[in-house]
């Protein structure tokens, strides 16, 4: 992985090809059902940034390999490339995604998947996310306390 950056405009076509590079189950994990999303709705994601923030991650060659979005009410999603997991590359991602949730006063983030979903519910774990299981899904939340630094003097 290059890095992780926010998005630019002309970026929606190489997560148009992420995207177009998920096997059903892949997007299944993501959208909850099957859906494989159109140019047009992949276009609206990355480029109109009124309710969201989107950021990516690059390999060495400029092909989008993971994508996460955070919207202002705390919640996020995150999909990477099946060849690019167990790298880091989603635990990266989500921390990228904390410190946005930061920046934007949220007072706290939080993701849905599905049960099945073993490596979601893993990065959730390793950052401290509060989970909560049903049967359909798993919440995740952690609250982002902004920390207040104090300095003492000694007399």
């Amino acid at each position: 992985m290059k890095e992780i950056v926010m998005k630019k405009a002309d970026d929606w076509r190489k997560v148009y090809e992420l995207y177009s590079r998920l096997s059903n189950e892949d997007l299944y994990l993501r959208f909850f059902h099957y859906y494989r999303p159109s140019e047009e709705e992949v276009r609206k994601l990355v480029t109109e940034q009124e309710d969201h923030i989107t950021i990516i991650a690059e390999d060495e060659e400029g092909k989008v390999i993971a994508e996460g979005t955070i919207y202002d009410d705390g919640e996020f999603s995150l999909v990477v490339d099946p060849n690019f997991r167990m790298r880091g590359i989603g635990t990266a991602m989500v921390e990228k995604l904390i410190e946005l949730g930061k920046e934007m006063g949220l007072k706290k983030i939080r993701f849905y998947t599905l049960p099945e979903n073993i490596p979601m519910i893993k990065i959730g774990k390793k950052l401290g996310f509060k989970l909560t299981f049903t049967s359909d899904e798993v919440y995740g939340e952690k609250p982002l306390i902004l920390e207040r630094v104090t300095s003492y003097v000694s007399s």
